[in-house]
Parts: structure tokens; sequence; C-alpha cells
């Protein structure tokens, strides 16, 4: 709330403009300034009719409007907070910040981010940082220069983040900071919406050991939190089903790596991984469904029959676990409950400087592949 040294005195009768009008002007400025100051709860009905000289009717009837308008949530019993919707419209910008766009997962996710924050008064922004320090950099003090209402941002990398300091300036001017799919090692109590890693991949080595599997393998990314929180999920896992979980039989790749994954030296590491490892092996957790894919003709060339010879799973259950005759069995999320987590929690911090963490649990989408 807005300190009493700065409230605004009663209103005083403008011939021909209702009370009711200017007292709703009154409360969107005050929203204007809460937002800045980052102060969440509107005053009580009974303070709103005293400070503004108005009966508890026309504050209701004002109140009412702006609920309608989507600047004021109303809980019961709880009192009137905030949406984080600024009256100033050209503040209703929410920047997202990707690595790659384009990658297999984000479509979907961006075009439901648009819809549901549209809905909600936001207009979206899409931007590319190609998973480089140095080209975030340069796009946040970009930011800086027009503070938007707030960020969602990739956290790209397991490396820590030399930009904490713009991250921090933004914050500081009032933008709300929202990151995906894990935080940054030096960012370890900002808020995060991510998928839950450990759990799914400990859970994918579970069913596979409870159908008799008892030899693994495992390709993951060693320079993303996404990567090695399934590496761990992985590798206790078979701990705990003491089996074994040797570093020889799991392959280590990179996020950049996912970009060359056709690229004759990286097609010859999986192959030689194949050879070497996976004519042992009956089970296969890969990192996500494009390692899989791109892994199938290479298994049909050296005759590893799936899943005769080798079973296979994968995280994401996208349209890349389904092209091929044999569909990937992978880990999913209920529809659009990505979406909705960002989205939840995105409202809640644009008008709350507490941190927020939502871990999006998996679902198992079964194919042909196990």
């Amino acid at each position: 709330m807005i300190s009493e040294n700065t409230h605004p005195k009663a209103i005083v009768p403008v011939p021909g403009i209702r009370k009711s009008e200017q007292l709703k002007k009154h409360l969107l400025m005050e929203i204007e300034q809460m937002l800045h100051e980052k102060k969440s709860t509107l005053d009580p009905e009974q303070k709103l009719m005293i400070r503004y000289d108005v009966s508890r009717q026309t504050v209701r009837k004002v109140l009412k409007e702006l609920v309608s308008e989507g600047y004021l949530t109303s809980r019961q019993g709880s009192g009137t907070y905030l949406t984080g919707k600024s009256p100033n419209n050209r503040e209703n910008v929410v920047e997202i910040l990707l690595a790659t766009p384009d990658d297999y997962i984000f479509p979907e996710l961006i075009a439901s981010l648009r819809q549901k924050l549209g809905v909600l008064g936001f207009r979206v922004s899409l931007t590319e940082d190609r998973g480089d320090f140095y080209s975030e950099r340069k796009i946040l003090e970009g930011f800086l220069e027009n503070p938007p209402r707030a960020i969602i941002s990739e956290c790209f990398s397991a490396f820590q983040n030399p930009n904490l300091d713009l991250y921090t300036k933004l914050q500081r001017s009032g933008t709300t900071i929202l990151f995906l799919y894990g935080l940054y090692p030096n960012f370890p109590a900002w808020s995060v919406v991510k998928d839950d890693n450990y759990q799914g991949a400990y859970d994918l080595v579970q069913k596979l050991g409870s159908r008799g599997h008892s030899s693994f393998a495992g390709i993951f990314l060693s320079d993303t939190v996404q990567g090695l929180e399934r590496y761990q999920g992985y590798t206790d896992a078979l701990r705990d089903l003491d089996m074994d979980f040797s570093r020889s039989h799991i392959l280590m790749l990179n996020k950049q790596d996912l970009n060359d994954l056709l690229d004759p030296a990286l097609q010859l590491k999986l192959q030689n991984f194949t050879r070497d490892v996976l004519y042992e092996a009956t089970a296969l957790v890969c990192f996500n469904d494009e390692i899989a894919y791109r892994l199938l003709p290479i298994l049909t060339k050296l005759q590893i029959n799936v899943p005769e010879d080798l079973s296979i799973v994968s995280f994401d259950d996208s349209y890349l676990s389904m092209i091929e005759q044999i569909h990937i069995t992978s880990l999913a999320h209920e529809k659009h409950s990505f979406s909705d987590a960002v989205t939840a929690s995105l409202t809640r911090l644009l008008s709350d400087t507490s941190s927020d963490t939502i871990i999006v649990p998996w679902i198992l989408t079964e194919g042909t592949s196990v």
C-alpha cells in the first residue's frame, strides 16, 4: 500500500464528473505507483471510503470495474490485490528471452504464453540470445533503457551467469524476472518454473528396471541444468537398484551438439558409442526426443533392433518421438501445464517481491520403444 504521506486527499467534486469516475482515476494512479514499489495489497473498503470521502457503494462499484478490467483481483476473506497489470499500457510488455526459439519444444509454449498473457492484458515480445552470455548481456542492456514489465528468461547453461548485475538492475527498476528450466549457480534464490528432471529420470530407470532390464546406458547434456539433473536422477536410480552406473556407459554431449546432431563428427561419436556400449546394453535413457530420434537410424544401420535388443526412453513427448515406425516412450507434461505454471507464477510475482519456485511433474507417454 502507498505510504500515508503520499495518499491522495478526499475527492473534490467536479461539475459534470461523477465521483466514481474520479475515484477510478485516483485508484489507477495508486495502482501504478504500487506496482513500481512492488506493493500488492490495496487498502480495504473502509479505508478507501474515509480517505476519498466517498460512499461504500461508490468504492464497491469502482473496485468491481477494476477487477473486471484486470487490474485487481478479489480474494474472499483476504482482501483486494493487484494483478500486476499496469494502467500505463506501454508498461505491459513481457519479454521472453530464449536461446533458440525455433527449438522443437518452444513454438507450442510460446503460442500458449502469448494467448494466456494476452488475455491478462500483456503484450509478449520474443528475443533470441543464442545461448550466449555476451549476446544476452547486450539484450539486457537494451532492456534497461526501457525496462519491460517482466522478463521470462531461459536458463540455458549450468555455468555461472556473468549477467547477474544486469538482472539485478532490471529487478530493482521494477521488472519482474522469471527463469525457465533452471537457475544459474549464482542465482540461487530467484524465481523459476522448471521440469521435475531428477524425478523424471529416476522414474524412467525404475520403470525399466521393473521390466527386467539390468544393463543401462544414458545420453545426457553436461552443460545444462536439465542435463545434469536428469543424469543425477539416472545414476541415483541405478544406485538404488544396485546396478552398474559406470561413467563408461554414459555419453555426455553439450548444448551445441544438439544443433549439430547430423554433423559427421558427432554422427561418428554416436556410432562409436553404439558399437562400444549399446551392443551390450538393454536399456537407454536419452536426454530428449531429438537425440533418441537421431539415434534410431544408427541403431538400424548397426542391426540393433528396438525394442527387441534395446529399449529407449526419453523426455518431451514431442512430434519427434512419433515420426519413425518406432514410437519412443517419452515423458511429457499434461497439455498446457507448463505454460499454466509460468502464467500463474508470473502473475504472482508481478505484484509480490517474494521468490517463487514451481516444479512441473512429468507424465509417461507409452510408445513402442520399450
